[in-house]
């Protein structure tokens, strides 16, 4: 049996060697770059770790070497194809039909890897941030806001990829984006009370008028110390030891006392009342005596605030005074009141001061008191 075999010219066939070989060349010389940029890039980072453990430079070019690689890879095979279409060869006849289709592959795969390293360069930044600088500052703004940004961030970045990547195939994006800002308003509409709640949180949070540890308390009688202030809600733990969660909407809108603003100190105020026969010269030496006694021996008042002392109004049994001091807080209010109490009350039965129970004098007309009597006869 006969067989005809047909041979390609020899200038052709030497062109498609000569263009394999060329390509297979520019792109061993691209591995060899890429090889010696993560080689560099590695002994960088090394130098900088040795020098500084926590060196947020070296963090980064460790995270991102490894794209950085496969991105020098890329180029040069991109390069490396575009330099093969020159030669008048079957190999360049194949590049220039599927160009488009590969340029396209290249370019989608350049642009995830771009989308890739921002995602963990903003990662290593905003973790190194809160280990090493968040906790240092004065404030926790920074603390509760780099943890919801490690979250988002890696969607916003995803997302624009995704964007550019639809719009270098040759998709147009205008439609999507104005579709998803419909979509955006709707869903706006249908979460208006997180989003209220979630826009109150960063009001509550910049305006560090509250701080984890404070006791406050609502217009409407909510009251508690602040435990956790989240973008949706704060929480309390109250006197009685439970937990209350309040929209953070709520608190925004409503007057809050501050016990703990602008300081922990707190002021008694302490009432009480003698009889009308008592020496009110004495009353008032003994009952400050026993309130200095109380100031240096209690841990729950301020020592350099005097106790202070007046009387206040003739009541129906009593002439009534007050004395103020000052508690180092909220909890401590309640001692100290309770001591104040128990060393007046002491020192009075000592000095024979008399604290009159409620008294009422009944006055009658003359006729109804003969009636009385004569009943009582």
């Amino acid at each position: 049996m006969d067989l005809n075999l047909t041979f390609l010219p020899d200038d052709f066939l030497e062109s498609s060697i000569l263009g394999g070989i060329f390509f297979l060349s520019f792109f061993l010389v691209s591995v060899l770059v890429a090889l010696i940029v993560f080689m560099i890039l590695k002994h960088v980072a090394a130098r900088l770790s040795s020098v500084n453990s926590q060196s947020v430079l070296s963090e980064i070019l460790n995270s991102v070497r490894k794209s950085i690689f496969i991105l020098i890879l890329l180029i040069g095979l991109s390069v490396s194809l575009t330099m093969v279409g020159n030669f008048e060869s079957q190999l360049a006849q194949v590049v220039y039909d599927f160009s488009g289709l590969i340029k396209t592959l290249l370019l989608m795969l350049s642009i995830i890897l771009i989308s890739h390293s921002m995602v963990r360069v903003i990662g290593v930044v905003l973790k190194w941030y809160l280990e090493n600088i968040a906790e240092k500052t004065e404030t926790t703004l920074d603390d509760q806001l780099i943890r919801p940004l490690m979250r988002l961030a890696p969607v916003v970045i995803y997302s624009i990829g995704i964007l550019v990547l639809l719009e270098s195939i040759g998709i147009s994006i205008s439609p999507l984006l104005a579709g998803l800002g419909i979509a955006g308003l709707a869903v706006a509409l249908a979460v208006q009370p997180s989003l209220t709640n979630f826009l109150a949180g960063t009001y509550v949070m910049t305006e560090s008028q509250l701080k984890i540890g404070d006791y406050i308390e609502l217009a409407d009688g909510t009251a508690g110390f602040v435990i956790e202030i989240g973008w949706r809600s704060t929480k309390l733990r109250s006197i009685l030891n439970n937990l209350l969660i309040v929209p953070n909407s709520t608190i925004s809108n409503s007057v809050i006392l501050n016990y703990y603003s602008p300081s922990p100190a707190l002021n008694v105020r302490v009432t009480c009342g003698v009889s009308y026969d008592s020496d009110l010269e004495k009353v008032e030496r003994v009952t400050l005596e026993e309130c200095k006694r109380v100031q240096d021996e209690s841990e729950s008042a301020i020592k350099d605030q005097d106790p202070r002392f007046g009387f206040d109004s003739f009541d129906d049994s009593n002439i009534s005074f007050w004395v103020f001091m000052q508690a180092t807080d909220r909890l401590g209010s309640f001692a100290l009141t309770s001591e104040i109490i128990k060393a007046i009350h002491a020192r009075f039965i000592l000095e024979g001061i008399t604290i009159n129970y409620p008294v009422r004098t009944l006055q009658f007309p003359e006729n109804i008191k003969s009636e009385l009597l004569n009943l009582q006869g």
